[in-house]
C-alpha cells in the first residue's frame, strides 16, 4: 500500500495532506513548570510557566505567560502530528493552546482528592494537579481523525487510594481551535492500580495497548484501543509483590519489544525493578526479570527508561544511577553504578534546592530528559548519548536550567512507532516507510569535527551520508566527520528499507570565511528568559562558530562579561550584575588560531547583538 493510501490510519490527529505525511511529532511539545500571572511581580518569573520546544534544533524553552494550569507531577501534552501544542493536562483538568479549558474540560477525575487540591485565588477556582508522575496520557484515536482519547488515573481521598483507570474523549472542532471535551470520567478498570499508566502502539501500526500494574505489584493488565473503543485483553499475574505507598514509572522501549517497571515503597528500604519481554500482537508480557536497588527514605525520584535502541536500561533512586546491558546473558549481572547525585544545588544560599535525580523521557533529539523527583530543584539532567556504555553515554548532571520544577515532566508513548512488518497482526497494509531525521554536535576542541547523530524513524535499516565536501558517502549510522575548512555544507541523510526511502538535508555553517561573511546571517540565537534574574540561557543553532564569544556591555558601553559560546545551549552567569539594561554580542573569530590568546580587534565578526535586562 503506498505512504499516501495509509495517512487515515498512521496520522489520526488531524486528516494530512502529502507534504505533511512524515510529522508525527505528537511528543514536541512539553508543557511543564508552573502556572503564570497569579502571583506578585517580584516571583512572577521564578514560577512563569513555560514549555519545550523540540520542533527547534537545538530544542528551545519557551514562556507560556497566560497559561493558568499549574503541575504537581501529573503531567499530559499533545501536539498535532505536524508539532503544533494542541492540548495539555495535569489530570483535573484540560487546557488548549490558548491557555484556555477545554469546553467540558474544567473537572476531569472529579471527587474528593481532587476538591483537596484545588484553590480559590481573586476569585477565581483553580487546581493544583494531581500528584502522579505517569497519572495520564493523549492518544490519538485510532481510525478517528477528529477524536483524542486520554487515559488516566482516578485518585481517591489520599495517597494510599490509587483507585481506578478512567477516559474521556476529545473531539476536535471546527468551530473551536481547542476543542471539546464529549466524555468524561468513563471507568474502564475498576482495579486499585500503582501510580502509572503507559501506552504502545499494536502490532498492526495503528492500535494502542494501555498498560495498568495492580497495587500489588504482581497483576498487569493490557487494555486494547482500537476504533471501536477500549477493552480488556489481559491479565497476568507476573510481577513481584510489593505492595504499600510508592512512586516510580514505567516504560516500553522505544520498539515495543521491551517493557521496565520501577516502583519503590516510600517507607521501606529497597525499589524493585521488573524488566519483561513485550509481544505487541497479543498484548502479553513474558520472561520476567527482577532486580533491586537502594531507596532512600522518603525518596520521591525513582526513575527507568531505556535508551533509544533498546540496547541498554538506565534505573535510578534519588542518589544513585544505574545503566543494565540488556543484550547481556545475566542482566542482572551486568548493572553497573553509572554515576552518584554530585550534591548540587539550584540555589545554594536561598533554599536547599537539591537536583537529585528524579523521573525520565524520551526527547524527540535522541536525548534521555531527567527531571528532580526534589519539586524545587531548579535544573534538569540530560543523556546525550544513551545508546553508548557507560560514561560515553555523557550523562551530565544539572545540565540544564529551567524556571521552576515541581517534579514535572510529561508522560508519553512512542508514537514514532509503525507496524511490525510480517508479524500475525501485521493485517493493516501500513507498511514502515522511513523517516530521515538527524542531529550534530561539534568537538569542544576542533570544531570542524562533527558527531553526526541518527534520528529516524519507522524501521530504518540501511544509512547514506553525503557531507556536501565532496568527501566518500558514509554509511556508517551514527558517523563523525572532520571537514576541511569553514564554511556552509548541505548535508544529507537517506535512510531506506525494502519498502522506500527517505532523504533529509541542512545547510551546516561552520565559523566565518571572512568579515564580511553573509552566511553567519542563518545563526539562530535564543535567550531564555529576557528579563533575567540569574542564569542566561543563551541558545546558538544553524552555526557552529569557529570561537565564539557572547559580550555583554553596560549602558556605558563598558564591557561586564565576557563568556565562551558553542552550538547549542551555553549558561551564562548573570548573578553578579547590577539589575538594568544591557547589551549582548555574540562574535566569532576568522580563522581563529588555537593560540589566540584574546580578543583581536579587527579578527572577528558580530553574528548577532541584542538587549537583555537584568532584574
Amino acid at each position: 500500500m503506498s505512504s499516501i493510501t495509509k495517512v487515515p490510519f498512521l496520522f489520526t490527529l488531524i486528516l494530512l495532506i502529502s507534504d505533511v505525511l512524515h510529522a508525527q511529532k505528537e511528543d514536541y511539545f512539553w508543557v511543564m513548570g508552573d502556572d503564570g500571572g497569579y502571583r506578585s511581580p517580584a516571583i512572577d518569573s521564578f514560577w512563569t510557566s513555560f514549555k519545550l520546544n523540540f520542533n527547534e534544533d537545538p530544542m528551545r524553552f519557551e514562556w507560556m505567560p497566560a497559561r493558568p494550569m499549574k503541575f504537581d507531577a501529573t503531567c499530559a501534552s499533545l501536539c498535532h502530528p505536524t508539532g503544533e501544542l494542541f492540548c495539555y493536562s495535569n489530570g483535573m483538568s484540560i487546557d488548549g493552546v490558548d491557555g484556555k479549558v477545554l469546553l467540558g474540560a474544567d473537572t476531569i477525575n472529579y471527587g474528593a482528592f481532587w476538591e483537596l487540591w484545588r484553590v480559590e485565588h481573586a476569585n477565581i477556582i483553580r487546581n493544583f494537579g494531581f500528584t502522579l508522575p505517569q497519572g495520564m496520557l493523549f492518544l490519538p484515536w485510532p481510525g478517528k481523525s477528529d477524536s483524542i482519547f486520554y487515559a488516566t488515573i482516578y485518585l481517591g481521598e489520599n495517597y494510599e487510594n490509587v483507585e481506578i483507570g478512567k477516559y474521556g474523549i476529545i473531539s476536535k472542532s471546527k468551530e473551536d481551535r481547542n476543542g471539546v471535551l464529549v466524555a468524561k470520567d468513563i471507568q474502564f478498570h475498576n482495579e486499585k492500580i500503582k501510580n502509572s499508566i503507559q501506552a504502545v502502539r499494536h502490532s498492526n501500526g495503528r492500535d494502542w495497548w494501555i498498560i495498568l500494574i495492580g497495587e500489588d505489584n504482581v497483576h498487569y493488565y493490557s487494555y486494547l484501543l482500537n476504533k471501536d473503543g477500549i477493552k480488556l485483553i489481559n491479565s497476568q499475574q507476573i510481577g513481584l509483590f510489593n505492595k504499600g505507598i510508592g512512586i516510580g514509572n514505567m516504560y516500553f522501549s522505544l520498539d515495543g519489544t521491551k517493557f521496565v517497571s520501577i516502583d519503590a515503597l516510600i517507607w521501606t528500604k529497597y525499589t524493585i525493578i521488573s524488566i519483561f519481554d513485550f509481544d505487541r500482537c497479543t498484548g502479553t508480557f513474558s520472561n520476567g526479570i527482577f532486580d533491586t536497588i537502594p531507596t532512600y527514605e522518603a525518596g520521591l525520584g525513582i526513575g527507568a527508561i531505556f535508551s533509544p535502541d533498546g540496547k541498554y536500561l538506565y534505573a535510578n533512586n534519588d542518589y544513585e544511577l544505574y545503566q543494565y546491558d540488556m543484550d547481556a546473558t545475566e542482566i542482572k549481572k551486568s548493572r553497573i553504578l553509572l554515576d552518584t547525585f554530585d550534591g548540587f544545588q539550584s540555589h545554594p544560599h536561598e533554599y536547599l534546592y537539591f537536583t537529585t535525580f528524579g523521573y525520565w523521557a524520551y526527547g524527540p533529539d535522541g536525548r534521555l530528559y531527567n527531571v528532580s523527583g526534589y519539586g524545587s530543584a531548579r535544573h534538569m539532567h540530560i543523556m546525550d548519548y544513551p545508546n553508548e556504555a557507560g560514561q560515553a553515554c555523557s550523562f551530565r548532571q544539572h545540565a540544564l536550567k529551567i524556571p521552576n520544577n515541581h517534579w514535572t515532566i510529561p508522560n508519553f508513548p512512542h508514537y514514532r512507532l509503525g507496524p511490525l512488518d510480517g508479524s500475525p497482526c501485521d493485517t493493516l497494509g501500513l507498511d514502515n516507510h522511513p523517516v530521515a531525521k538527524y542531529r550534530y554536535e561539534p568537538d569542544s576542541i576542533d570544531y570542524l569535527r562533527l558527531r553526526f547523530t541518527d534520528l529516524s524513524y519507522f524501521r530504518p535499516e540501511t544509512w547514506v551520508w553525503d557531507f556536501g565536501d565532496g568527501s566518500p558517502r558514509v554509511t556508517t549510522q551514527h558517523p563523525y566527520h572532520t571537514f576541511s575548512g569553514n564554511g556552509t555544507y548541505h548535508v544529507c541523510l537517506t535512510v531506506s528499507n525494502e519498502n522506500s526511502s527517505n532523504t533529509v538535508c541542512r545547510d551546516i555553517t561552520l565559523g566565518t570565511v571572512n568579515s564580511d561573511d553573509t552566511q553567519i546571517t542563518r545563526a539562530d540565537i535564543t535567550l531564555f528568559p529576557n528579563p533575567v534574574e540569574d542564569y542566561l540561557l543563551v541558545t546558538l543553532g544553524e552555526y557552529v562558530p569557529g570561537h565564539g564569544q557572547i559580550m555583554i556591555y553596560d549602558i556605558t558601553g563598558r564591557a561586564v562579561l565576557t563568556q565562551r559560546m558553542y552550538y547549542g545551549q551555553n549558561s551564562i552567569d548573570m548573578r553578579g550584575l547590577q539589575a538594568g539594561m544591557y547589551v549582548w554580542k555574540v562574535v566569532d573569530f576568522v580563522n581563529p588560531s588555537p593560540a589566540l590568546p584574546s580578543r583581536r580587534k579587527g579578527e572577528d565578526v558580530v553574528v548577532r547583538e541584542g538587549k537583555v535586562v537584568k532584574r
